[in-house]
């Protein structure tokens, strides 16, 4: 009996049947697809290929690779004899150990390199660095990388400073077609910021003198304020040109500048871009056609965890608190529209970010319908409220908080722990946050070192271990142990908190009191243990989630009544900190909704499990 010939879409979902590369040719339409010459020949695959006239090995990158010539043939009008595959470059006295993969030149001979292309197959990140090395020692002006799921197109202006495209030119075309306007509607998402931050660090950032974060930060303020003076059809002033840079540096610094007027709260007078004017443009030329607005919060974050330096974060017990632990916090106490939340030790914002998220899925989309974005930006600037300490991450939740929803206006910069701080502020904040004010608070408070300042110690019961009668004041107390007790002041009687606490202040016999402290306060709602891989690379402390509902009155007190109890022992992450995602039976990767991988943990798990407590018990929030 003779086998049916495999179908074109049959051999490829065969070719990219493996689990890392299976979701891998997003950038290409099926149309484009359809123009492959495949065949099956004794159980192989392989592939025509009309630059070399030969048949190859149907292997991902080669179908990558047959997938950019029809591009830059189809597409962009280059004759297919203008084309050459498999070229030796040339590196000084020798030859590159591979050879370029794809090379148009401008005339038959070959003799002039124009483009270079270089492919991957999917999920490869690397490559770009190589084709660096190829376009400097050629001096060709033009070059891309694919690797199915993305596409980066550059222009070396000159060498080792390369800038993004929007495309390559096409035939007869020059780099004033190249860089036509850039229409708001064009903007696409990002998705994935912090691999952008990388290849910039390894290229322009590498000698610029000024780190990434404050390289990059200003840039995005001056992205925000572009995209929100646009309408859809009108031209994007941040972009690049073919002006020279010091005329598209002021052009860029005139954006900051309004960035800073209409945010003054966030950089000072002062501020300015700390480019020259070769390397902002080489930088602004890779977020020219991305948005920021609209785009996925976690790929924002993601890249600001980067550029925050993980040692200055260590050192003072500051980690940014996993998605997957923020979002277990968020499902469990349940925040609603008309309540007010906050996060006293904000970091990033996460808390804040997801619990907008959370209230408008869950409350305002089917509550306002079509109105629901203006409700959701309402919500953010009434209901949602920060505070931290570090100057750098202040910035960034602001920047976070806009992004998600305009509610910038209410993070501040301030020593929650330090009554000193508050005392003649200009800013509102006291006006804003104080004791007994909030509904909702959430927060992961930073663990490392300790308070010793009598002025700060002297505010605080806990410093008295609990009853300043009975106990003398101690010398020194940690931070952690303060925003247990800070927390609860925040708190409106009823209203409800959680906070990531180390394990030895459930455990430890010298903890007694801080126990004993939280029961008079409120109700322990729940305890859940972290794995020990939560925060992970950046600390291996064993940690909890403490989840408390302040009592409303004495006479509510008791000690009789069942508390929630989870460990995980899923966090997502492996010993090494290294995201772990979810696999389906034939070893691919699970996409969700947005096609993104999703981490394999247990705290959604956990999170629901307490909601059907939370019902069974009758509490309050939960309740309905």
């Amino acid at each position: 009996m003779v086998s049916r010939a495999k179908t074109r879409d049959e051999i490829i979902d065969l070719v990219f049947k493996d689990p890392e590369v299976k979701h891998g040719l997003k950038i290409f339409a099926p149309a484009e697809l359809g123009k492959l010459n495949l065949s099956e020949e004794s159980g192989k695959f392989f592939i025509k290929c009309p630059v070399s006239d030969r048949k190859k090995v149907a292997k991902p990158e080669e179908i990558i690779r047959q997938l950019a010539i029809n591009k830059l043939t189809d597409d962009l009008h280059y004759p297919t004899k203008h084309l050459a595959v498999e070229v030796p470059i040339k590196m000084g006295s020798t030859y590159a150990s591979k050879n370029a993969d794809v090379v148009v030149y401008k005339e038959d001979a070959k003799q002039t390199p124009y483009i270079i292309v270089e492919v991957k197959k999917p999920l490869r990140k690397d490559g770009l660095e190589q084709l660096h090395s190829y376009m400097n020692a050629t001096g060709v002006y033009y070059g891309a990388w694919i690797n199915g799921n993305d596409a980066v197109y550059l222009l070396r202006a000159e060498p080792n400073l390369f800038e993004t495209l929007k495309r390559l030119p096409a035939v007869n075309e020059d780099l004033d077609d190249v860089k036509t306007p850039i229409r708001k509607s064009e903007l696409e998402p990002i998705h994935d910021l912090k691999e952008m931050v990388l290849e910039l660090e390894n290229t322009v950032l590498a000698n610029a003198g000024v780190s990434a974060f404050d390289a990059i930060l200003p840039l995005i303020f001056a992205k925000l304020r572009d995209e929100i003076d646009k309408g859809e059809d009108d031209t994007m002033e941040f972009r690049i040109t073919t002006a020279s840079p010091q005329d598209q540096y002021q052009r860029l610094e005139g954006l900051f500048r309004k960035a800073k007027a209409k945010w003054p709260d966030i950089f000072g007078e002062g501020d300015r871009i700390e480019l020259t004017p070769e390397a902002l443009v080489a930088v602004a030329s890779a977020f020219q056609t991305k948005k920021f607005f609209d785009t996925d919060l976690d790929v924002i974050d993601a890249a600001f965890e980067y550029m925050i330096n993980p040692e200055q974060k260590g050192d003072k017990g500051q980690f940014f608190t996993p998605r997957q632990v923020v979002k277990m916090c968020v499902k469990m106490l349940n925040p609603k529209p008309d309540e007010l939340a906050l996060d006293p030790a904000c970091g990033p914002c996460g808390f804040m970010i997801h619990s907008l998220n959370w209230v408008t899925e869950h409350y305002l989309k089917s509550r306002y319908g079509g109105d629901w974005k203006v409700r959701k930006v309402q919500y953010a600037n009434s209901n949602l409220f920060a505070i931290d300490f570090d100057p750098r991450l202040a910035r960034v939740a602001k920047a976070m908080m806009l992004i998600a929803g305009d509610g910038r206006t209410n993070v501040y910069r301030v020593n929650s722990l330090d009554p000193r701080e508050w005392k003649n502020r200009t800013d509102g904040l006291v006006g804003a946050i104080y004791d007994g004010k909030f509904d909702v608070v959430m927060t992961n408070p930073p663990f490392a070192g300790s308070i010793a300042q009598p002025e700060i110690l002297g505010s605080f019961d806990l410093a008295y271990k609990g009853d300043s009668t009975r106990h003398k004041r101690v010398n020194r107390l940690t931070r952690d142990v303060l925003f247990i007790e800070r927390c609860l002041r925040f708190i409106k009687p009823g209203g409800r908190m959680a906070i990531v606490s180390p394990q030895g202040n459930l455990n430890n016999t010298n903890a007694d009191y801080i126990r004993e402290f939280m029961a008079n306060k409120a109700r322990v709602l729940a305890m859940v243990g972290l794995h020990v891989n939560t925060f992970k690379p950046f600390t291996g402390t064993k940690t909890s989630v403490i989840l408390l509902q302040k009592w409303r009155n004495e006479d509510e007190i008791t000690i009789d009544y069942p508390v929630f109890m989870a460990a995980s022992e899923k966090p997502g992450k492996d010993s090494s900190g290294d995201y772990v995602f979810k696999k389906a039976p034939d070893g691919s990767y699970l996409i969700d909704e947005n096609g993104k991988q999703q981490v394999d943990h247990d705290l959604d798990d956990i999170g629901e499990a307490f909601i059907q407590f939370a019902r069974d018990q009758g509490l309050d929030f939960w309740r309905g």
